[in-house]
């Protein structure tokens, strides 16, 4: 089977549901949070550990997953993600203990988030880059609507099949999409794709992290995604224990907080035919700088309203929505020979940075909004930080790191 034998929009809905099942996997259960802590016993803080692993394991399935499929191929590899991300699925729905659940939660990172690489990298494979900023755009879009779908369902299904069942079903996306790749898709790794030798993967690995054009993206999407990570940590627990919100109401909340997501991945679309992806960066970084500014003066001036929290982080939604597929775009054109490896990379860096914004954000709670706040305010202090002081420093031709990197890869 070749790559013209599936239509445009087969490629298009493939592609999003693998790209958007570790946000599905991540928000779906997010209303469940409070019940599931007074099932277990254990404080909100304790639950918000499923959150931090699993960003723990997506970051290091991201990194195992982009050598893996430059050396194996993308379909071997994201069959085996999507079988482990089956059984630890089913972990999670039959888990007794919170040690257990946070376990498979890990488990479920690494097998599923090896998707947010390859479905990536798919596009790299076979897509000029005018037809990779459509799709790229396009998928954003798509992928908005999964996390503002994803908590609405599982509120609404919450009474019917409670916190086990919301897991019952993800483990049923996993074996329709595991079923879906196994029968339809080919593979799509071109053969001039270079397969480093594991003794040349830390040579690899660190020629990226010196490169200052790979470090400006990396850092910029793990920023960005750090700004609003502490409100999908902090939210549920917030919003229904502290501001009373029902389960259903935070996700409907939450749903509409995301909608800036989709806003921005809009504008993206629409406008990166007209501009540099770093002018659309720019502008989304001063965007993110004015949403923090809004979060820190509202919940100081209305420490009573949940609108104080959620309307200044629409506005931060709608930065990150540009700022993530701009960066997605810009960083692997110059690494084609090692696409997988290099995506690997980027995404490690922007899980393991969330990871780390996770952990600090639960350490900090208490109830309140203040550990949100001075969270998000520090990544986005960070996220300016670095794309400035890269900027300044940036130098090099893409084809010459191209050239580079590729010689390491082969072994030269």
């Amino acid at each position: 089977m070749t790559q013209r034998a599936l239509s445009t929009g087969f490629w298009l809905v493939l592609l999003t549901v693998l790209i958007a099942l570790p946000r599905i996997t991540l928000d779906m259960h997010l209303p469940a949070l409070p019940a599931m802590a007074d099932y277990f016993h254990s404080s909100d803080s304790q639950l918000q550990l499923t959150l931090t692993l699993y960003t723990l394991g997506s970051a290091i399935s991201l990194l195992v997953a982009g050598p893996l499929t430059d050396r194996f191929g993308r379909r071997p590899v994201l069959l085996a993600g999507l079988l482990l991300y089956v059984l630890a699925t089913v972990a999670c729905a039959l888990a007794d203990s919170l040690t257990v659940l946070i376990i498979a939660r890990l488990f479920q990172a690494l097998g599923g988030c090896c998707t947010t690489v390859i479905g990536r990298v798919i596009v790299r494979d076979y897509f000029d880059r005018h037809e990779q900023a459509r799709l790229l755009g396009l998928i954003s879009m798509a992928m908005a609507v999964s996390p503002m779908a994803a908590p609405v369902l599982g509120s609404l299904m919450l009474p019917l099949i409670n916190w086990r069942g919301l897991f019952v079903l993800l483990g049923v996306i996993g074996a329709v999409l595991c079923l879906v790749v196994f029968r339809r898709l080919p593979e799509t790794r071109p053969p001039e794709v270079a397969a480093a030798p594991p003794s040349n993967l830390l040579r690899i690995y660190s020629q990226l992290l010196r490169d200052r054009y790979f470090l400006r993206y990396s850092l910029a999407i793990g920023c960005v995604y750090s700004t609003y990570f502490p409100f999908i940590a902090e939210s549920s627990a917030l919003l229904q224990r502290g501001y009373g919100l029902s389960a259903t109401a935070y996700a409907l909340v939450f749903a509409a907080t995301i909608s800036g997501y989709m806003l921005g991945a809009n504008l993206f679309r629409r406008l990166v035919q007209r501009f540099e992806p770093d002018r659309l960066i720019a502008g989304a970084i001063a965007l993110n700088v004015l949403g923090s500014l809004m979060l820190a003066a509202a919940t100081t001036v209305l420490p009573g309203e949940w609108l104080a929290i959620v309307l200044p982080m629409v506005v931060i939604m709608v930065s990150v929505g540009m700022v993530i597929p701009a960066c997605q775009l810009a960083v692997l054109q110059p690494y084609g020979a090692i696409a997988g490896t290099a995506s690997g990379l980027f995404f490690f860096t922007q899980m393991f940075l969330t990871a780390v914004s996770s952990w600090a954000t639960g350490l900090l709670s208490d109830g309140t909004s203040g550990p949100l706040v001075v969270m998000t305010c520090m990544a986005t202090v960070l996220l300016v930080t670095s794309w400035l002081t890269l900027h300044k420093t940036q130098c090099g031709s893409g084809l010459a790191r191209e050239s580079a990197v590729s010689v390491d890869a082969s072994g030269g």
